[in-house]
């Protein structure tokens, strides 16, 4: 119960925390808190090739486990600590558990289906496109050919649930998050239309190639992953067309691949979610694997073996990329001996007793490397005035904001400063750690007046700052660097 109380703080469904408080009963390394996701991840490979082997064919089956197998955004995603991997699972064994209810006209399958719906629902909010690419294939599906009505009820009956558990977490988390929301949202300004930016065909053409991008890193394999996605797409809804009700090949598949595309691109003219190439739109990959697949065993013909071959040649280049992590952050500054340097220097260059602000992203990763296994931060940390608590002999101060930047910086100092009661020259530390330029890059520039700090950094996005309280309780420089 409390681990999901603490989950409300976050702006994801509590589902993932829930997984991640039963692995940390196994305990808590950085294996054993991976493990959920890199079972999901593994697991998906299969689920994803029976799915696309029922709905497509074999071939386009065996063809899409090579690529969702060696995709290296899968790779990246099913070894960290978030809820991607078991999102994509859940949506995946949806897919397939719907395939196998309409084939089967099966009541139980239907209420299998909608269980790993709801599941994917709880694991990440981006869930709702599916929910309405998958809920406007069925009714297509079931307008072709209806179902029975006891399997026709449990189809409706999951539906209410999933619009149920919808208003359950709006209720509990969602409304009284949206001032965080919209802060966490601003980093991706440049992912929503903006009519006097760019032009929407540009903009939906340079949005489309960066999610085909961050899945496959390389320009020229994003570029070919694109193109088979399309012509698939496009095969499919030819093939509806000419087809006639009844076939054995399922219809409206062009539509159950191509809406969450057109949900989340429409999402982002009207502002309300980024249309980018990160982990936020990860949801697409099923789809364009999928579509991808399906063009390339068209292409093959009766030749299996040169899908196959093609499929893992394509992503033998996108692995040989020299980067398989997000933008901001290196593989080499994920380094865990950057951040044992880290620790270490704070055991030996910060008395014991010693204050330290950290911001969003620090703060997670102070209260794990520093504190141990036992180090929790407060479930209210970021909600109240004074949230101070102890760790490894030091008092940490974790503030309400994602990244400390200049333009905040001040202000969250000053405000820690008034509420501790805190004297001019009491000396405080600033950790961050985590995405984007760190103070020690940013302040010189923008607050001359902090030229003299004497950052220590590990790597580009390990730093830790000391200052004193200026007379008028802002931050300054410690007297002796100036």
């Amino acid at each position: 119960y409390l681990a999901y109380k603490a989950s409300l703080t976050n702006a994801h469904p509590p589902l993932f925390y829930l997984f991640l408080y039963l692995a940390h009963l196994f305990g808590s390394s950085e294996l054993a808190l991976r493990l959920p996701s890199v079972f999901a991840g593994t697991a998906l490979c299969w689920i994803l090739f029976k799915w696309i082997g029922t709905v497509l064919d074999k071939p386009a089956g065996l063809i899409g486990l090579i690529v969702v197998t060696f995709c290296p955004a899968m790779i990246a995603l099913s070894a960290e600590v978030r809820q991607y991997a078991i999102l994509l699972f859940c949506m995946a064994t949806a897919l397939y558990l719907l395939e196998r209810a309409f084939q089967e006209k099966s009541v139980r399958r239907m209420w299998e289906f909608s269980v790993f719906l709801c599941l994917a629902i709880l694991s990440h909010y981006s869930a709702v496109f599916f929910a309405l690419a998958i809920g406007l294939y069925s009714l297509a599906r079931i307008a072709d050919s209806p179902l029975p009505r006891k399997v026709l009820v449990a189809w409706g009956l999951g539906q209410a649930g999933a619009l149920a558990i919808y208003g359950f977490l709006y209720v509990t988390q969602v409304s009284k998050l949206k001032n965080d929301i919209a802060i966490w949202s601003s980093p991706f300004d440049q992912s929503y239309f903006r009519l006097d930016r760019v032009d929407i065909f540009t903009f939906t053409r340079e949005h489309t190639l960066s999610i085909f991008l961050y899945l496959f890193k390389q320009r020229p394999v994003s570029q070919a992953m694109l193109l088979f996605f399309a012509l698939g797409v496009a095969f499919l809804f030819v093939r509806d067309l000419i087809s006639r009700p009844g076939n054995l090949c399922p219809r409206h598949l062009g539509i159950l691949l191509l809406v969450p595309f057109v949900a989340v691109w429409g999402a982002a003219i009207a502002g309300i979610y980024p249309y980018v190439g990160t982990r936020h739109t990860l949801f697409l990959a099923p789809f364009a694997i999928a579509a991808a697949s399906f063009s390339l065993a068209a292409i093959s013909g009766r030749k299996l073996w040169a899908g196959l071959l093609i499929a893992a040649l394509l992503m033998g280049v996108s692995n040989a990329s020299g980067n398989q992590t997000e933008e901001g952050i290196t593989k080499e500054n994920q380094s865990r001996s950057l951040m044992t340097a880290a620790v270490n220097h704070i055991k030996q260059s910060v008395p014991q007793g010693d204050l330290i602000l950290a911001d969003y992203q620090g703060s997670m990763t102070l209260a794990y490397y520093l504190c141990g296994s036992g180090g929790t931060i407060p479930r209210d940390a970021y909600r109240g005035d004074n949230n101070k608590y102890d760790c490894a002999g030091y008092s940490i101060i974790p503030l309400p904001v994602w990244k400390l930047v200049p333009q905040n910086f001040p202000s969250q100092f000053e405000r820690i400063a008034h509420i501790l009661g805190l004297k001019p020259e009491d000396r405080v530390w600033v950790f961050q750690a985590g995405w984007g330029d760190n103070l020690d890059k940013t302040l010189p520039e923008k607050l001359p007046a902090l030229r003299c700090v004497t950052p220590k950094s590990f790597g580009t996005n390990l730093t830790i700052i000391p200052f004193i309280v200026g007379p008028d309780f802002s931050p300054a420089a410690p007297l002796a660097n100036c």
